[in-house]
């Protein structure tokens, strides 16, 4: 454990992403100074107006990285989903950076909570190959795993679905149980790990209550006002759609966890299903409802309108 200077600011990776700028309003919550670690300043103007330092770094580049952690002692480290080579040279820059500064203790979040044992699924071989990488460098470091983000809901496709048809449809089944999260929770989890001086344990962040996918309708209907219905995409067709939208294969690479966890129920049901509980450093921590957290978001979601 570390006692935290908050006169000194800690470095937030990805910043001007979702998960990454929830770090940074979570800290400044906390009365943290925050460096940002972004690609280009001039797109992102609304973390400038919130009086922030902008670092301009790339995770390729591990001369930007050293620069951006000179004279910090803390961070929180996430890294881009992309192929597993590329995941794991970016994350070996981090650390080779946070070496070299002499960096005191970071927190991983991963992009999606992980099984213990090995297995073939891309992503969770990602979470495990990054989680290798930080715990070989003798780096202290705690871990955040999250269930699934309810952010999810806000994707253009989804959120334009939820809306305009009242229909949910993520390439779940509607009997897996799921204890959703958000990126508000999880950065509000990193935060208060650093506040409390925590450098180690593997922390699962889910929400109170594991709720069916007609559960999980009910409760966006009750948060927007309106009827929702669940509809379980089927794989084939997901990975048609995300292919449509980004480059050919991506589908199959992203819906690759949809397909273990099929294939996986009691898998599925460990990684996901289980509620908040207290944890070593997180004991007074209060998760986010689903309806809260619809409501909270009400606004983004009618944004466009029906």
């Amino acid at each position: 454990m570390f006692v935290i200077d908050k006169s000194q600011p800690i470095l937030v990776y990805l910043a001007s992403g979702v998960q990454g700028g929830s770090v940074v309003r979570a800290a400044l919550r906390r009365g943290f100074k925050v460096k940002a670690l972004v690609r280009d300043r001039r797109r992102v103007p609304e973390l400038a107006t919130l009086g922030i330092e902008l670092a301009e770094g790339d995770l390729r580049d591990p001369a930007s990285l050293r620069a951006a952690s000179s004279g910090i002692a803390h961070a929180v480290l996430q890294i881009p989903i992309g192929p597993q080579e590329d995941m794991r040279i970016q994350a070996e820059n981090a650390v080779s950076a946070s070496l070299a500064c002499g960096l005191k203790s970071l927190v991983l979040k991963l992009a999606s909570a992980s099984r213990p044992a090995p297995c073939e699924e891309p992503s969770l071989v990602a979470n495990a190959m990054i989680e290798n990488v930080i715990r070989r460098s003798g780096l202290p470091f705690a871990i955040i795993r999250p269930t699934m983000y309810l952010d999810n809901l806000l994707k253009p496709s989804a959120r334009m679905e939820i809306v305009n048809h009242g229909v949910f449809a993520p390439p779940i089944a509607e009997s897996q149980r799921i204890a959703w999260t958000s990126t508000g929770d999880c950065a509000r989890a990193a935060i208060a790990l650093l506040e409390r001086g925590i450098d180690a344990g593997d922390h699962r962040i889910a929400g109170p209550e594991s709720v069916s996918g007609d559960e999980l309708a009910a409760r966006i209907g009750a948060g927007l006002g309106r009827h929702v219905a669940y509809r379980a995409q089927p794989l084939d067709e997901f990975e048609r759609d995300v292919d449509a939208v980004m480059e050919p294969g991506t589908g199959k690479r992203v819906a690759s966890k949809f397909r273990f966890f099929t294939s996986n129920p009691d898998e599925a049901d460990a990684i996901l299903a289980r509620p908040f509980g207290p944890q070593p450093g997180l004991e007074d921590f209060q998760p986010t409802g689903i309806e809260e957290w619809v409501r909270a978001h009400r606004t983004a979601f009618f944004e466009g309108g029906v």
